[in-house]
């Protein structure tokens, strides 16, 4: 029972840590950022799909979020926040989706993008199977490219240019 409760404390430990100290993506192997940033995407995405189909859990449906016509969200890129989300859900038998919430965030700031996830998740459907699904888990992550650094800056939120 002691080994049980000290795994399982563990494992809350190390996943709690990974979200908390979330980085961006390094993005120096790319010729753009926008191909890095479609690259972590799809990686990630291919990444889960399979995981699900080694579980035995196929989507039908999968519906991307969508952010426009929300100030608080459209606020957040302009000011590009950065983190990330873990949201957790529960596949039904049916193929349905419920459950669907925050499991961990890497800070306050980033919630703002929560509510049109949650959203669009509560739309997947997923083929139907013999068995529920509950506690799965996907990542959303928020970075953007970063700013040209000015010669004498000390700002931590621009990078500056290898060929100066």
């Amino acid at each position: 029972m002691v080994k049980l409760l000290v795994a399982a404390a563990s494992l809350i430990a190390a996943s709690q840590a990974f979200s908390l100290d979330w980085q961006r993506p390094d993005c120096s192997a790319f010729e753009s950022f926008s191909e890095c940033r479609n690259a972590e995407s799809n990686a990630y995405r291919r990444q889960k799909q399979q995981e699900l189909r080694d579980k035995g859990l196929s989507f039908w449906y999968f519906e991307r979020p969508d952010f426009s016509d929300n100030e608080k969200v459209e606020e957040a890129l302009e000011n590009k926040v950065e983190g990330v989300l873990f949201v957790s859900f529960t596949v039904a038998s049916d193929g349905s989706v419920s459950e669907v919430a925050v499991k961990e965030k890497s800070s306050e700031d980033v919630a703002v993008y929560a509510a049109p996830i949650l959203a669009a998740m509560k739309n997947w459907q997923f083929v139907p199977s013999e068995t529920s699904w509950p506690n799965q888990e996907w990542r959303y992550q928020f970075f953007f490219e970063p700013e040209e650094c000015e010669a004498d800056s000390q700002d931590g939120d621009c990078e500056a240019d290898p060929d100066a």
